[in-house]
């Protein structure tokens, strides 16, 4: 079994194996911090280790491997889950087309945390792909490969405490999968959940992949039974609720972040055994003593499983998120891992939800094998507890309770109001507004009783304007988007700011917001020379050549310049080997020539050489 006390970057969960390219990635996520996801694609391409402030450094390297790989990721995320970004950027509109927010039929939010990958081979001699050999793929093995990950984190860099379940099989096309079949059902329902319209071409992707999930058996990890791992999904419309686990048990782990008492009784039944419960202390306070007596080990995530000395720690929300239950029958032990926390709306159906069982023999305590609960907390989750100590909860000033309803109406009515985006204007600058002609005079009243602020999140939060009246601003084509930042706030001391994001239907929206922001960037030849590198496909090789804010470094000895040997081998090596590659650069050159300001970024002795090799490639081609 893995430590409870080990750690693993959840981008590595979509890199691929060695030989082959992420060809399709279907995200599902109830929260989602949008540079997480523009940091996403550069992670996949590239083998670079580094955090997120690295990985955000270079918005050249950012703006490549979303074009190599940011099409290929589809994100489904709850329509209230959107978190402004802490940074203004204008890359955030080449993600667009890729999020897409969902409403709960049920009633509640839009829950689940699974990711389904799909690799396929890469062809010899064309593409990247970043991965490590490990003996386990065969890429020779034509067939698609996927993969599942069923987390207990949203896409986000919160400092939490989590679980994965991660697991690859290839599709069989003659052999349908009872098992995994759930997990099918729900993505194959994620474009119909969504608020916005999916385009066409990426519905029929998704749909194509659940198809795919249904036709594989996904085994579980080593030690656990061979029998495939089992999916369960909760929300959708026809599945049975409330999900209970297997009813047998005789003792019970449960950990979530998140309880109440219609939850607890749920998973556990009065003539069970001994049950032990980790939760959060706010959580727990909350409850009365008696929803807690079935439950003869209560515990809280101790202070110290968290990294206190993180330089982010007070920006990025830490401690306990994982969910997951062990119930021993007999000799085995079941495990879920997923997304519900212990609560009426995960459990009876009001929240998308999404979990996965497997099963194992429980072994001995002490013993070197099996997978029980005494082995999982002998493996170092024992230490990250600390027993449960009710604290009493002042009752809440009634004027706080009162602004905090407030607040809450307020968003309820945002997420219901009929908004768009119109962009209108030419050339460099453009007029984004925000339409609100279709608020009703119900959402109208909600939104009345707290002060709302819009602005684009391409832009600081500075430029803030009210809703109303209805926001107009003045950008630069680059800067457009239909990500909306709203914040909504009461002057009422204790009550903080209910901030979101919103992706609202456009208007107007123009052509080449893109190659604006790629003019913008590359903004002299040093940096043309940098990218030019970048497109022959060596991300790695010019990670790390910016400084704080992104700025490149000129003049310096750092970079690539063109007398650069390595630069020169690789544009020739790439013309011999893979002309096919030289597309993306044939492009950057196209696009920079459009215009004065672009011209004068490419070196004139590059040209020279560019022409050459454009010349030989034609001579072979031709």
């Amino acid at each position: 079994m893995l430590s409870p006390d080990s750690r693993t970057i959840a981008f590595d969960l979509l890199r691929p194996p060695s030989g082959y390219t992420l060809d399709l990635a279907v995200l599902t996520t109830y929260t989602l911090d949008l540079e997480a996801l523009l940091a996403l694609p550069l992670s996949v391409v590239s083998e670079t280790e580094g955090g997120l402030e690295e990985l955000l450094a270079d918005p050249l390297l950012l703006l490549e491997a979303l074009r190599r790989a940011g099409e290929r990721i589809q994100l489904f995320v709850d329509r209230s889950g959107i978190a402004i970004p802490r940074l203004p950027r204008e890359l955030y509109s080449m993600l667009e087309s890729s999020v897409h927010p969902v409403r709960a039929p049920g009633g509640g939010v839009f829950h689940p945390k699974v990711w389904v990958a799909r690799f396929k081979p890469r062809e010899s001699g064309t593409g990247t792909a970043a991965g490590r050999a490990d003996g386990r793929h065969d890429p020779s093995d034509h067939r698609s490969l996927l993969r599942v990950e069923v987390l207990t984190r949203n896409l986000t860099f919160d400092r939490s405490w989590d679980v994965a379940l991660a697991s690859e099989a290839r599709p069989e096309p003659e052999s349908p999968s009872d098992s995994s079949r759930p997990l099918a059902e729900l993505i194959r329902a994620l474009p119909g959940l969504a608020t916005t319209p999916v385009p066409s071409d990426s519905v029929a992707r998704v749909r194509e992949l659940a198809d795919q999930l249904a036709q594989a058996r996904f085994p579980a990890p080593p030690g656990f039974f061979r029998s495939p791992i089992k999916y369960h999904v909760v929300g959708l419309p026809g599945i049975r609720a409330p999900w209970r686990p297997v009813s047998d048990g005789r003792r019970t782990l449960a950990v979530a972040p998140f309880v109440n008492r219609t939850g607890l009784e749920a998973v556990r039944g009065p003539a069970w055994g001994k049950g032990l419960l980790v939760s959060s202390q706010d959580e727990l306070d909350k409850l009365p003593d008696d929803a807690l007596s079935a439950w003869n080990d209560v515990r809280t995530l101790s202070d110290l499983a968290v990294d206190e000395e993180a330089e982010d720690a007070a920006v990025r929300p830490s401690g306990l998120h994982a969910k997951l239950i062990a119930v021993e029958h007999g000799w085995d032990v079941t495990w879920y891992v997923g997304s519900a926390n212990l609560t009426a709306a995960a459990l009876h159906g009001r929240n998308v939800e999404a979990l996965a069982e497997i099963s194992a023999r429980k072994g001995r305590p002490r013993g070197k094998s099996g997978c029980g609960i005494d082995r999982f907390l002998e493996s170092g989750f024992d230490r990250l507890c600390t027993p449960y100590r009710r604290i009493e909860i002042p009752d809440d000033d009634p004027e706080v309770a009162e602004a905090r309803g407030r607040l809450t109406a307020a968003r309820d009515a945002l997420l219901e109001a009929d908004m768009k985006v119109v962009c209108s204007g030419s050339g460099e600058e453009w007029t984004w507004a925000l339409d609100c002609v279709g608020l009703g005079s119900e959402t109208l009243c909600g939104l009345a009783a707290v002060d709302v602020a819009v602005w684009p999140i391409s832009v600081r939060e500075e430029t803030a304007r009210p809703l109303h009246p209805p926001p107009a601003l003045t950008l630069p084509i680059q800067h457009l988007t239909r990500f909306v930042a709203f914040r909504l706030s009461v002057p009422v001391r204790g009550v903080d700011d209910m901030r979101l994001a919103l992706s609202l239907p456009a208007q107007g929206m123009p052509e080449g917001r893109m190659h604006h922001a790629l003019v913008g960037l590359v903004s002299d030849p040093g940096r043309f020379l940098r990218f030019l590198r970048a497109l022959l496909g060596d991300l790695d090789a010019v990670t790390g050549w910016t400084g704080a804010g992104g700025g490149a470094a000129h003049g310096s000895g750092q970079g690539p310049s063109l007398d650069s040997e390595t630069l020169l081998d690789d544009l020739v090596r790439t013309a011999s080997r893979a002309p096919e590659r030289l597309g993306p650069v044939r492009r950057l050159i196209a696009d920079l020539r459009k215009t004065e300001k672009g011209r004068a970024v490419i070196p004139d002795d590059f040209l020279s050489v560019w022409e050459a090799v454009e010349a030989a490639v034609g001579e072979r081609t031709g």
